[in-house]
């Protein structure tokens, strides 16, 4: 989305600890290209113009752009009750205001608005998606119309999608499924149902005497999995 102010973002809740998104299927993950790019970079005067040219302007003088119809536009985003997910709502508004456009936000504890969404009952929602098994399905998988109602979230349905899809269940990892992948990549540019968002940014510090770690992104503190070297942590105590 060109008129969210996604380097605000970056900058002031994620601390810098994140960079824009390029495409559905994140880095360092099969189906991934370094050289693809379907990124929409922050612009509100280009976004400005876009909404005038397809009539959504301020048609009774109230500094709030309407529908072409006449009906107000007004948009309705989904957010959980978190100090951040606060901080998003206010960097949301005041995104939004720039442009002209209403923005009013459903509060609920996170597994409620899950529930919302599986059901269709959300415009807009902020989600973000892992993965345990390093694979581009993992997010190929989120726009798949059999997904609806599911982890199909933004219940997108495009025959010409789930065909790619289907036939990108069947190959192994190389270059004749990633072709398909840029090409489900593609249509995601084309039909835009989401707003690709970022890439967050983790950062791990071991000490050297730490034996066995290994990082797991669903178990956070997996201390039974861990040793320590007891001589190299005794070197490290007498060398302080």
């Amino acid at each position: 989305m060109i008129g969210f102010d996604r380097p605000a973002l970056i900058r002031t809740i994620y601390k810098g600890q994140a960079y824009p998104a390029t495409q559905p299927i994140p880095p360092n993950l099969p189906g991934h290209d370094d050289a693809w790019n379907i990124r929409l970079d922050y612009d509100p005067a280009a976004a400005k113009a876009l909404l005038d040219r397809f009539g959504y302007v301020d048609r009774n003088g109230d500094g709030w752009r309407d529908r072409p119809d006449g009906k107000p536009l007004l948009l309705m985003m989904a957010s959980a009750t978190s100090e951040r997910d606060r901080q998003f709502d206010e960097l949301w508004q005041r995104s939004m205001a720039a442009l002209g456009i209403r923005i009013e936000f459903t509060h609920q504890k996170f597994p409620d608005l899950l529930k919302m969404g599986r059901v269709g009952k959300l415009q807009m929602m902020r989600i973000g998606w892992i993965t345990n098994y390093g694979e581009g399905d993992a997010f190929a998988q989120l726009l798949y119309s059999a997904n609806i109602g599911q982890s199909n979230y933004a219940r997108f349905s495009l025959p010409e999608y789930d065909a790619l899809y289907r036939k990108s269940r069947t190959l192994p990892d190389g270059a004749e499924r990633n072709a398909l992948y840029r090409k489900m990549s593609e249509l995601v540019a084309a039909y835009n149902p989401w707003e690709l968002g970022i890439y967050t940014v983790e950062n791990t510090l071991v000490a050297p005497w730490v034996r066995g770690y290994k990082k797991h992104i669903y178990q956070e503190h997996a201390w039974k999995y861990y040793d320590v070297d007891v001589d190299i942590a005794a070197r490290a105590r007498t060398k302080r």
